[in-house]
């Protein structure tokens, strides 16, 4: 069995169990985030992992270098910062 086999066969299965090296300040903001929803810590870092992986980062490659680039209208105002802001606490 490949390793991509064996890793389609423990989604399947469900969660894996781990231990990983967090720093602290990132731990409590997990343990405050899983908190906040009547969640396991464990399920807490899942989410937040997942949704960071799969977070459409505007990029592009120029002269071989991989750039940030958030396009003409990406522009961050102090109103948009705000705005996101509020939305996090709201999730909180």
């Amino acid at each position: 069995m490949t390793t991509a086999e064996e890793a389609a066969r423990h989604c399947e299965e469900g969660p894996m169990r781990t231990t990983l090296d967090i720093q602290d300040d990132v731990l409590a903001q997990v343990k405050e985030y899983a908190a906040a929803r009547s969640i396991s810590k464990g399920a807490a870092a899942s989410e937040i992992l997942e949704r960071g992986l799969n977070a459409e980062v505007p990029t592009k490659w120029e002269n071989g270098i991989l750039i940030f680039s958030p396009g003409p209208s990406g522009a961050v105002t102090t109103e948009h910062v705000m705005k996101l802001k509020d939305d996090l606490e709201g999730e909180l």
